[in-house]
C-alpha cells in the first residue's frame, strides 16, 4: 500500500527518484501532484471509497469534474464507463443500494485515466464476483491500454498478471513473469 501510495504520489518517497511522465515527483508542487493524480491516475480501493449520498453515475463523473471535464461530456463518459462495467441499469442507485460486486465496478468506472491502482480489489468479494471484477481489469488493458497495476496477496491473481513484483518488508525480493505475458 505504502509503494502504490508512492507510484499515485499520494505520497512522496523519502530517498530514491520516482519520474511519472517526466514530473519529478519528489520535487513538484501539491497542486501539480493534485492535476497529475487526477489526470493519470485512477485509484480502485478494497473498500470502494464512494461517496454514500450520491448516485453510482455521480460518483464516476466526479473526477472528471475535479477535471474540469463540461457536464455533458462527463455525463456522458460516466455512463460509457458504467456500461462498460456492466452497471447502466444500476447507475441511479446510491452505494448502499449496491452490493460489494457493484460498488466495486462503479469504482473501477471512476477510474479512467490511464494508469489504474488497485489496491485488493477482489479482497472483499466472494470468488465469481472477484472472478468479474478481473475480467474486467483484462479487459480495460486488452481493449483501452491501460496499465493496471494490481496490489494483492493472492498468488492466483498475481499469476495473471503480464509482470509479478514481490515485495518483502519494503524491499523487492522477486520478479518474473506471469501467465498474461505477451
Amino acid at each position: 500500500t505504502t509503494l502504490m501510495n508512492i507510484i499515485g504520489v499520494l505520497d512522496r518517497p523519502t530517498s530514491g527518484a520516482y519520474t511519472l511522465d517526466g514530473v519529478d515527483v519528489a520535487g513538484a508542487k501539491d497542486k501539480e501532484l493534485s492535476g497529475i493524480r487526477n489526470r493519470k491516475i485512477g485509484f480502485v480501493f478494497q473498500t470502494y471509497n464512494l461517496i454514500s449520498r450520491t448516485t453510482a453515475l455521480r460518483n464516476v463523473e466526479l473526477p472528471m469534474m475535479y477535471a474540469g471535464v463540461g457536464k455533458k461530456e462527463r455525463q456522458e463518459r460516466a455512463k460509457y464507463y458504467l456500461e462498460m462495467v456492466d452497471m447502466s441499469e444500476r447507475m441511479t442507485h446510491k452505494p448502499d443500494e449496491l452490493s460489494g460486486g457493484q460498488k466495486q465496478r462503479v469504482s473501477i468506472a471512476r477510474a479512467d485515466p490511464s494508469i489504474i491502482l488497485a489496491d485488493e480489489p477482489t479482497g472483499a468479494l466472494d470468488s465469481v464476483t472477484g472472478r468479474k471484477i478481473m475480467d474486467i481489469f483484462h479487459k480495460l488493458h486488452e481493449e483501452q491500454g491501460k496499465t493496471i497495476v494490481l496490489i494483492t496477496h493472492s498468488n492466483e491473481l498475481a499469476s495473471e498478471t503480464e509482470r509479478i513484483i514481490t515485495l518483502k518488508d519494503g524491499c523487492i525480493i522477486g520478479e518474473r513473469k506471469g501467465s498474461g505475458a505477451p
